[in-house]
């Protein structure tokens, strides 16, 4: 396989963390991002196949981060070839949408449909024919979600910013498409199960196939999807939830 550069953006956990193994196992060159470093070193010191990361303390949501970020990037490797829109950091804005707070509404659209909007357009500029990109969604983009209405709203964003960009970036040869993710077995539902005991075993009866996702199912799709092996798919979104969207 030809060794490619990588940008995965929210790399240090969950479906992040497994899509940065997946590129690493199939050998290209990988750069991932987030906002703890302490974090990302313990990361490393489980799995020291990483090491050889470029992993960058960024906050997505600081538009100088970003772009200095991508700056480096420029610089350090003179163009991407594959890049993965994963960031989203714990959601602000839960609850009944009349009665979240303005701030945290805000704050749930920057971090879910700013952040990676404007990764996107970084990334198109160092890319040429033969790019890919994956922006990962989620099955909440497609449908609606009481409870996080606003978190529905930026994923239903990205999705609508996949297809309409996809368009435009395949008259350059690079291929843009998303992935949907259902319930996904991450550190965020660890944190959930802290508190709700049964959580687990509650969401898995709501699931045809009777489980969670595992981060690497996820990653696995996102690798094909930026592969050669998917290369007359544009645009599409790849749902990837155990048939919960067809309840």
């Amino acid at each position: 396989m030809e060794r490619k550069i990588a940008l995965v953006t929210g790399g240090s956990k969950g479906i992040g963390l497994a899509t940065v193994q997946r590129l690493v196992q199939a050998g290209h060159t990988v750069i991932t991002c987030a906002r703890d470093p302490d974090h990302w070193q313990s990361v490393v010191a489980q799995h020291p196949q990483l090491s050889a990361v470029d992993f960058k303390v960024v906050d997505l949501t600081q538009p100088e981060q970003t772009q200095a970020m991508f700056e480096a990037i420029k610089t350090d490797y003179g163009k991407l070839d594959i890049a993965i829109n994963n960031a989203s950091p714990k959601l602000q804005s839960g609850g009944s949408f009349a009665q979240v707070a303005t701030d945290d509404l805000f704050q749930t659209l920057v971090d879910d449909l700013w952040a990676p909007a404007r990764c996107l357009q970084h990334e198109l500029t160092l890319m040429s024919s033969g790019g890919a990109i994956v922006n990962v969604s989620s099955i909440n983009g497609l449908r609606p979600t009481p409870s996080a209405a606003m978190y529905s709203a930026a994923k239903h964003g990205l999705e609508g910013l996949t297809h309409s960009v996809a368009l435009e970036a395949i008259q350059s040869g690079i291929r843009i498409n998303s992935v949907a993710p259902g319930v996904t077995w991450t550190p965020r539902w660890e944190q959930k199960q802290h508190d709700a005991p049964t959580i687990r075993q509650d969401v898995e009866k709501l699931v045809p196939a009777g489980r969670f996702a595992e981060p690497d199912e996820i990653a696995e799709a996102i690798a094909w999807l930026c592969s050669d092996s998917s290369r007359y798919i544009v645009g599409h979104t790849l749902v990837i939830d155990g048939g919960l969207s067809l309840k």
